[in-house]
């Protein structure tokens, strides 16, 4: 997954698989937990936020709310957990995009 993600990113296919290749990869790294895995997704997940993108590009911002809601969980803090799942229920119901309003309702 490392491999996948790190070759779209540097083929610039962003728009395209980069984002939700990282979003696998980083569920991944946090389902396993170690502290590397953490720092790991933390990384990945900066990545994604830093690429050159256009504005206003949805499908990157909605998978960043649910992976930094994934990451503040990770890391014990409840407050920002819960900023970002919040922030995240709501987008994803903003733009009815159903696949992320079933994620997000399935997060406590």
């Amino acid at each position: 997954m490392r491999t996948a993600a790190d070759h779209l990113f540097r083929e610039g296919h962003l728009l395209c698989w980069g984002v939700p290749a990282t979003g696998v990869l980083v569920e991944t790294l946090l389902d396993r937990g170690t502290d590397g895995d953490v720092a790991e997704a933390e990384a990945a997940i900066e990545r994604l936020a830093a690429a050159p993108a256009n504005e206003g590009l949805v499908m990157r911002e909605i998978w960043l709310l649910r992976l930094r809601a994934l990451l503040a969980r990770a890391h014990g803090d409840a407050a920002t957990y819960t900023n970002f799942r919040d922030r995240y229920r709501d987008m994803a119901r903003t733009l009815g995009f159903e696949g992320h309003m079933e994620w997000a309702e399935a997060m406590p």
